[in-house]
C-alpha cells in the first residue's frame, strides 16, 4: 500500500492544476510513495490527460458530470486514493517541498488515528489591497488559535484545503456529507463528526501550502458564497440539538458569540434586518448597497480597522441572507 494519496478536487481549475501539481512534483516522496488524484467535478473546461504526462508521483485524473460539489469529489478521491493516508488539497495550493513527507510521517506514528491540518500561507501575489489584506488577517488569525490549542485543534476551525488523515478513518465516519453542494461548511462538519468519532485534530505549523486564491481580491465572490455558506449551515444544524454547534453556525440566534459589544450588537442588527426582509428585491438590494458602500471605503482614507469591520458585518448580513433562503426553501 503507498504511504499517501494526495486528492485534488477541482472545478474549472485547468488553469490552476499546473502550479499546483508543480510544487507537488517538487515535493520529496515519503517512504512508501506518494500519488496525486486529481478529480474533475464536472468542468465545463475538462483537466486536460496530459497534465498527469511526466511527474514525479503518479497522478490520475478523474472525471465525472454533472458538478456534484466539492463534496462529492473528495469523496470520489478519497474511494479512488490508494494511500493509507488521504491529503485533501484545494487546487489552488501549492504545496511546499516537504509538506507531503511531513503529512504521512505524522500518520506513521503509533497511537490513536488523528487528522493534520497543515498551515495556509495566503500567495502575498494573490491577496492584494485591503480586501486581501482583510483575507490574510483572517487567516493569521485562525492560525494563531490552532497554535494555542495544537495538539486538540476546534472543530470549528479544521478547513479541509490542506488536511490529512487515515484513508479508513475518513471512510469509517462516512467521508464529506454530499448535502453539500454549494459553497461552504462541507469541511466542518467533517471535523465534527471525526471529532464526536473520537479523531483528535492536530495542527502542524511545519507542513506549509501556498494559498493562490483566485477571489482574494473580489469582495462580492466572497460576499457570494458567504450566502451560499449560510444555506449550508442550515443543512449542517438539521436534526442537531448542541448548543457548541449552534455557537458556530447560529442559524436561530443569528448573534456572534462571546460577550455583548457595540460591535457584536450591529451584527446581530444587520442579521435580523436581512432576515426580517421578504426574499427579492428588497433583501438583495440592500445587500447590494451594502457590499457598493463598504467595497468603496477601499479607495478612501477609512482606517483599515473600520474597513475590516465593515467586511464582516456585510459578509454576515450575506450569511444571514443565506439562512433565510434555505430556511424559506428559496432556491
Amino acid at each position: 500500500m503507498l504511504a499517501i494519496s494526495v486528492v485534488v478536487p477541482t472545478h474549472g481549475g485547468a488553469r490552476r492544476l499546473p502550479e499546483t501539481l508543480a510544487a507537488l512534483d517538487a515535493a520529496a516522496s515519503p517512504p512508501g510513495g506518494a500519488e496525486v488524484v486529481v478529480v474533475d467535478d464536472g468542468s465545463e473546461d475538462p483537466v486536460p490527460p496530459a497534465l498527469a504526462e511526466g511527474r514525479a508521483h503518479p497522478v490520475r485524473i478523474l472525471r465525472h458530470e454533472p458538478n456534484r460539489g466539492r463534496a462529492f469529489a473528495c469523496n470520489r478521491g478519497i474511494e479512488a486514493a490508494a494511500g493509507r493516508v488521504v491529503l485533501v488539497l484545494d487546487d489552488d495550493m501549492s504545496l511546499a517541498p516537504g509538506a507531503l513527507a511531513g503529512h504521512a510521517e505524522a500518520h506513521a506514528r503509533a497511537g490513536p488515528a488523528a487528522g493534520v491540518i497543515g498551515r495556509i500561507v495566503p500567495s502575498p501575489d494573490h491577496f492584494t489591497g485591503r480586501f486581501g489584506r482583510f483575507l490574510a488577517a483572517e487567516e493569521e488569525r485562525r492560525r494563531e488559535r490552532m497554535l494555542a490549542t495544537a495538539d486538540d485543534v476546534p472543530f470549528a476551525l479544521c478547513l479541509t484545503g490542506h488536511f490529512s488523515a487515515p484513508r479508513e478513518t475518513l471512510l469509517a465516519v462516512g467521508g464529506y456529507d454530499e448535502r453539500y453542494d454549494r459553497y461552504g461548511f462541507e469541511d466542518i462538519d467533517l471535523a465534527y463528526r471525526l471529532v464526536r468519532a473520537g479523531v483528535r485534530l492536530r495542527y502542524r505549523d511545519d507542513l506549509v501550502a501556498v494559498h493562490r486564491s483566485e477571489h482574494a481580491a473580489s469582495f462580492a465572490v466572497h460576499c457570494q458564497r458567504h450566502r451560499e455558506a449560510g444555506r449550508m449551515a442550515v443543512r449542517f444544524a438539521a436534526g442537531r440539538d448542541d448548543p457548541e454547534l449552534e455557537a458556530v453556525l447560529r442559524v436561530r440566534s443569528g448573534r456572534p458569540p462571546g460577550r455583548l459589544t457595540a460591535y457584536r450588537a450591529v451584527v446581530a442588527a444587520s442579521q435580523w434586518l436581512v432576515r426580517a426582509l421578504p426574499a427579492g428585491p428588497l433583501r438583495d438590494g440592500l445587500l447590494a448597497l451594502a457590499r457598493i458602500k463598504v467595497a468603496s471605503w477601499e479607495f478612501l482614507h477609512v482606517p483599515d480597522r473600520l474597513v475590516h469591520a465593515g467586511y464582516h458585518v456585510v459578509r454576515d448580513m450575506h450569511y444571514a441572507a443565506g439562512i433565510a433562503d434555505e430556511l424559506a426553501g428559496n432556491r
